[in-house]
């Protein structure tokens, strides 16, 4: 029988209803959802769903993963509107008006996500469901569990290389390939802490050159990089100390690169609407009040492609971060 003190999948999803029953005495539920983090928790589940229907191809996994993605989808659309519409809001080269299509955008993703949550009775203990089905899937906590989950993360590591390798690190598509690679990498990441003490981070006695380069403080410092502790009777899956906080650099890197490309074209999307410019017109104007190089584009394409052949190719950073 699955284990209920630690599952990983009933720690995230108690956190979850505990936030909708409270959501739903709120006169706007996912906007306060949205300020109480609940994007963070449907990533744990989205990945734990993800991960099991990979290893394990069962229904149960990947009907519910369809499920937690859709609200993550829609919150982190909100969530970009409303982060770029609180950093544009400081720049005095920005109409009322254009700012307005970022709230118009966020306000209408709101109401769009909280009618959602009431027709697919998320606040009426949809998660039951979803704990019930879970006992019908027996496992334990040993090495031939975690074998195939291990076989899943790898399955997704040479997905990533493969995804590289075709382009020859000379890539040409922001949205297609810098921003799909990043969420792959971006699962990885988080399977560390959706796993709830499953993966551990395992220190390394050699002394790697690229640790320079990705040790900084905000990895070093990051939450997301501090694992839950073990538990006890269970079996564990090993993570390269090293590999894994380079990745999370990574992650990082490529987050600031993508955000900085979004943010043109969102705001040149928002003018294009508002001031009944061409798309041409309203692509350097973005470019010009945010003041940013003309070539940004093509420069964020180079810089990335820069950095992910040497993070894959040079110092195999993915190759070396599931401990065998």
């Amino acid at each position: 029988m699955i284990k209920s003190e630690f599952n990983p999948f009933l720690h995230y999803s108690k956190q979850l209803q505990d936030l909708l029953t409270e959501a739903s005495c709120q006169k706007n539920p996912v906007l306060w959802l949205y300020k109480k983090d609940v994007r963070t928790i449907l990533f744990m589940l989205e990945a734990l769903t993800r991960l099991h229907d990979k290893a394990f191809d069962e229904r149960l996994f990947s009907k519910w993963n369809k499920r937690f993605k859709k609200l993550e989808d829609l919150f982190g659309e909100i969530d970009q509107f409303i982060v770029l519409e609180s950093e544009l809001k400081l720049n005095k080269h920005i109409s009322k008006e254009t700012l307005k299509f970022f709230i118009v955008n966020s306000t209408n993703l709101i109401d769009k996500c909280n009618q959602r949550l009431r027709d697919k009775n998320w606040f009426n203990n949809k998660l039951k469901s979803f704990d019930y089905k879970l006992s019908e899937f027996n496992v334990d906590y040993n090495d031939e569990y975690l074998l195939a989950l291990k076989k899943a993360m790898h399955h997704e590591i040479d997905e990533i290389i493969n995804l590289c390798s075709k382009s020859n690190f000379n890539f040409t598509k922001i949205e297609e390939e810098i921003h799909e690679i990043r969420r792959k990498l971006r699962w990885l990441s988080i399977y560390g802490q959706a796993l709830n003490g499953l993966i551990q981070l395992k220190k390394s006695s050699k002394k790697n050159k690229f640790l320079i380069n990705y040790f900084t403080k905000d990895v070093l410092n990051s939450p997301y990089n501090k694992l839950p502790a073990k538990h006890k009777n269970t079996s564990i899956i090993e993570f390269d100390c090293n590999s894994f906080f380079a990745l999370s650099w990574m992650i990082k890197e490529l987050g600031t690169l993508k955000d900085e490309g979004l943010k043109v074209q969102k705001l040149a999307d928002a003018m294009f609407i508002v001031e009944n410019i061409t798309r041409e017109q309203a692509q350097l104007k973005a470019i010009n009040v945010l003041k940013l190089d003309l070539d940004i584009q093509s420069n964020i394409l180079i810089k990335a492609s820069k950095l992910l052949e040497t993070f894959v190719v040079k110092d195999k950073v993915l190759q070396n971060l599931i401990i065998e």
